[in-house]
């Protein structure tokens, strides 16, 4: 369950976010389940997921092994396709926003900074035609995670920033740590240009136009092992990819699906049958519920027409009847199983 603030903006938040979740339907796209009116404020259901990228991490200590990074890799680049393919940009790509299920399916969750693009498709990105569909800030997403045009405050930034978003990810899932974090704006782009390499042109223009300062001259490595600290080459050209200073220059994610990371031993060929194993497998273990149970939220309308309904109040009296039907079984069972304890701790002793 999620609640959303601030309450004058719910009619936003849920054109921004839930709205095109409820379209997006895909395995490695988290669902949403229903959203309502509460209090004044935006509520929605999702499913449930165990973990994220970040959680995996840390619990390992360091860098994911490398078939998990490649599966990983996969199911990121699968996801952003799908929604690039359909308009729309995700602006907050990063581990904290990758979800794991318990067999191991990966889900692109948080489309609170997601934005319409006019652009068709992503198999190629231009200037010309890959515009975006209304103004864009350069606060959206996270810093370390930011391409160089929303830090520099390129009006045309689009579905590119959402690629070198994920090429940092990849270095993330691979070595365990963040491979590029500055503490303000200035900083990041500092970083970016020691890193991974020196501004266009154009950049540069926009960089000076905001008086950061000097601009640094150190030369990143040329040998892509070492520029991003992976053992893995052909995972460090894909990275490379995806980390190109001028967004034009950027790989799409269908290309970058057919890079010889993942065809050199046809994994592009076996992973997805393996991964529908992995759907099924998630769907049989799930609660299932009747999904025509909850309200529509195709559109905003829908939601207003639930709220306004004589049969909301009718479904409330339901609910808290079902509800403390619940409390008194939960009482029970936790009765119960504290009987259970006292028994055991008796017989210890």
């Amino acid at each position: 369950m999620k609640r959303f603030f601030p309450t004058e903006d719910t009619h936003l938040i849920f054109q921004r976010e839930l709205a095109p979740l409820s379209e997006l339907k895909h395995d490695n796209v988290i669902k949403v389940l229903t959203a309502f009116l509460d209090g004044g404020l935006m509520h929605a259901l999702f499913e449930l997921l165990d973990h994220s990228i970040v959680d995996e991490v840390e619990m390992k200590g360091c860098g994911l092994e490398g078939p998990t990074v490649k599966e990983y890799s996969f199911q990121i680049l699968t996801a952003v396709d799908f929604i690039h393919s359909h308009n729309i940009m995700h602006r907050d790509i990063k581990p904290d926003n990758l979800l794991v299920s318990h067999s191991g399916v990966l889900k692109l969750a948080d489309f609170g900074s997601s934005r319409t693009s006019n652009h068709v498709s992503n198999h190629a990105f231009n200037h010309t035609s890959n515009h975006a569909a209304a103004p864009l800030t350069r606060d959206a997403g996270t810093l370390c995670f930011r391409a160089p045009e929303m830090l520099l405050m390129d009006p045309d930034y689009n579905k590119p920033a959402d690629v070198w978003a994920v090429g940092c990810t990849l270095v993330f899932m691979a070595v365990g740590n963040y491979f590029l974090r500055g503490e303000i704006t200035p900083k990041q782009i500092k970083m970016i240009i020691t890193k991974v390499g020196p501004l266009t042109a154009i950049q540069e223009q926009q960089y000076y136009a905001q008086e950061f300062g000097a601009l640094p001259v150190v030369l990143p490595p040329t040998d892509l092992m070492e520029k991003y600290g992976l053992s893995d080459l052909l995972l460090a050209q894909l990275v490379e990819m995806c980390l190109q200073m001028d967004p034009v220059d950027r790989w799409g994610c269908s290309a970058l699906l057919r890079h010889p990371y993942f065809t050199q031993d046809h994994f592009h060929e076996r992973f997805p049958k393996e991964l529908q194993k992995m759907v099924d497998q998630d769907l049989s273990v799930a609660l299932m519920v009747d999904q025509e149970s909850f309200p529509p939220i195709t559109t905003w309308e829908n939601i207003l027409e639930h709220i306004n309904s004589p049969a909301v109040e009718k479904e409330d009296e339901e609910k808290c009847c079902c509800l403390e039907h619940l409390r008194e079984l939960w009482k029970d069972i936790t009765e119960a199983l504290w009987r259970t304890i006292d028994k055991g701790w008796g017989l210890l002793r």
